[in-house]
């Protein structure tokens, strides 16, 4: 049984998986940008980000943190999403409040996405790259499990829970500090399913 996602106020939420994720992942892009204000540091900086500062041209864009990963991956994260490159496939683009994947191969990739108009290049995937998305997607989520561990290692889970306090507005759903790992656990093992009915939609169709 999934751990309890009501808000402080009781409020109900569906449970249809795919929700649940988009849910999930915005919890999660919020938690980056506490991580980012920790008064003992910037966590993000401390596991290897790099900070990308905007150029004057784009001097209202917020900072890009991207991590170099082994393999030629690539993780960027911004407050609309998340940018996944591999350099065997190509690169995805998980929007904050969709979670389903967009795709576009290597070449077709922004170096710095400021904005969400840097990524129109990211499409709905066609049949033979759903694949390929759906094992990119699967890695990303591995990465966001094994940084969630990690700063429970050294910062502790009550660190992780006192970030989440402003989020919890009494509207959003809130999964407790200690079940956001088990909760991308069990959405990893569901993905395939989950991007392939969406993806099949209407809605999605490229």
């Amino acid at each position: 049984m999934s751990p309890s996602t009501t808000s402080s106020f009781g409020r109900a939420f569906p449970e249809d998986g795919l929700a649940r994720g988009v849910d999930l992942l915005s919890q999660q892009i919020w938690c980056w940008g506490r991580d980012i204000l920790r008064p003992e540091g910037n966590v993000l900086l401390e596991q290897g980000f790099e900070r990308l500062i905007a150029p004057p041209d784009k001097a209202n864009k917020k900072n890009i943190y991207a991590l170099s990963l082994a393999s030629g991956r690539t993780v960027i994260l911004r407050g609309f999403g998340i940018v996944y490159i591999d350099e065997r496939f190509g690169s995805i683009f998980v929007p904050r409040y969709e979670l389903v994947p967009r795709f576009a191969p290597l070449e077709d990739s922004p170096l710095l996405p400021w904005s969400g108009d840097d990524l129109e290049g990211h499409v709905p995937p066609v049949a033979e790259e759903r694949g390929q998305c759906i094992q990119m997607l699967a890695d990303l989520i591995d990465w966001v499990i094994a940084y969630e561990r990690d700063l429970i290692a050294v910062a502790g889970i009550d660190y992780r829970s006192q970030s989440l306090q402003r989020w919890d507005n009494g509207k959003r759903r809130v999964f407790p500090a200690p079940s956001m790992v088990p909760e991308w656990q069990a959405l990893q093992r569901r993905v395939e399913g989950l991007m392939l009915t969406a993806w099949s939609s209407p809605s999605t169709e490229s």
